[in-house]
């Protein structure tokens, strides 16, 4: 901890080289010099600075000169031969009864704060290698530990490998103020598993995402669950890490085959709802969204005419173009029926663009996924829900976008309706 910060002024005569007038007893704390040191040795400022300092120190001066104060961070030689760090603060002012020009300099040491700085850059690049160590340790690895003391916040990760046990990684502080080593969807989730342990004594088994180990996001899973150290009475989560990536990864893709619609590449409906539900419940504002019910004018009679191989080429390329059109992984696009489509625009409730949209889509849909020899047309007739209050479920809403549908297929289809 820094401590006892010195600081000192004094004055020099500009119009006299430099020549120090006077000094505070702040100035003999820090530099050795007395007065009687000053006088006797007739110091200037040049006295104190360092040669390989002066040009610099001497630019600044002139500039406090012309401007009437100037900021410098130097060094400066003491009595005892050792040099210091301070910040300096010159202000340049007239002395009324003599004339003169005199410049009153505030010096502050802070050769320890600098020091600290140096100290902390070192631990920084030993972290960096010890970073590297732990990728090359880790890849291998097959016991990872984590250890959490509670009262000191202190967080620290180790193995034991070869009978023997060490630490790669510690730090204070970890959850107040962490690196970027845990993915940022993630982060909230292992802290609220974390307090969950800490204050219900509750066993907690949460997979994350980080790059602590390998230098790159991959997926572990951690168990871990309160202890009391018998001998120090300290407040300990401890846990075991175990790299879970290929699982995981294979789990997402075979989750992903559960979500999708094989034919279109979009949502299935039991996917589009559950999708559109969380986004609701998880928003206090509701009003900002807009379902698009899409219905395939006279698609049996696409599919009794052209047969079903050219019925599912159409809606495949339709799930494509809806693709296109809207923002992946935000908007919401599923397969809810045969021939039915979902496209749920989120943050979106203005009426005209909206509007453009649905016509856009009606135009690009007859253009781009009709049948290849041009015997029909394809056209859809649309149902448009603006979100409410009201209208806080995938049910409720999408109710409301089929009136608007069946509003829209009463006046004759191809178009769209509120």
């Amino acid at each position: 901890m820094i401590k006892n910060i010195k600081y000192a002024k004094y004055y020099m005569d500009v119009e006299l080289d430099g020549k120090i007038v006077k000094i505070d007893d702040g100035f003999t704390s820090i530099t050795g010099y007395t007065w009687e040191d000053v006088v006797e040795n007739n110091m200037t400022i040049l006295s104190l600075i360092p040669e390989q300092s002066r040009a610099e120190y001497m630019a600044v001066l002139y500039k406090a000169q012309s401007d009437g104060e100037a900021y410098l961070n130097h060094e400066i030689l003491c009595k005892n031969g050792t040099i210091i760090a301070v910040n300096c603060f010159g202000e340049v002012y007239k002395d009324e009864n003599t004339g003169h020009n005199y410049t009153k300099i505030l010096i502050v040491d802070v050769t320890e704060q600098e020091k600290a700085v140096n100290e902390l850059s070192e631990k920084e690049e030993q972290l960096a290698k010890q970073m590297e160590k732990i990728k090359f340790l880790t890849e291998n690895a097959q016991e990872i530990f984590v250890d959490y003391d509670i009262q000191r916040d202190y967080f620290e990760i180790s193995r034991f490998i070869n009978g023997e046990y060490e630490i790669f990684y510690s730090k204070d502080n970890y959850f107040n103020a962490p690196e970027i080593t845990i993915h940022d969807d993630d982060f909230l989730k292992v802290c609220e598993a974390f307090l969950v342990v800490k204050d219900k004594k509750q066993k907690q088994i949460v997979d994350f995402r980080s790059k602590l180990f390998l230098g790159t996001y991959n997926w572990y899973r951690m168990v871990y669950t309160k202890y009391i150290n018998p001998k120090t009475g300290k407040s300990h989560i401890i846990g075991r890490v175990r790299d879970i990536n290929d699982e995981k990864l294979e789990s997402l893709l075979l989750k992903k085959d559960v979500d999708t619609d094989q034919l279109t590449g979009i949502y299935n409906r039991t996917a589009t709802e559950k999708r559109i539900n969380d986004i609701l419940s998880a928003e206090e504002k509701r009003n900002n969204h807009t379902m698009l019910l899409i219905d395939i004018d006279h698609f049996k009679y696409v599919n009794d005419t052209l047969g079903y191989s050219e019925g599912d080429m159409i809606l495949e390329k339709i799930g494509t173009l809806l693709s296109n059109m809207y923002r992946q992984d935000f908007d919401v696009l599923g397969r809810v029926d045969g021939d039915v489509f979902v496209a749920f625009v989120r943050n979106t409730s203005d009426v005209f663009y909206i509007e453009s949209q649905c016509k856009e889509m009606c135009e690009r849909l007859q253009r781009e996924c009709s049948p290849s020899d041009d015997s029909l047309k394809i056209t859809v007739s649309i149902g448009i829900a603006l979100s409410d209050s009201k209208c806080d479920t995938f049910k409720k809403l999408y109710k409301k976008a089929d009136k608007a549908l069946q509003r829209q297929i009463n006046k004759g289809r191809n178009g769209y309706s509120f």
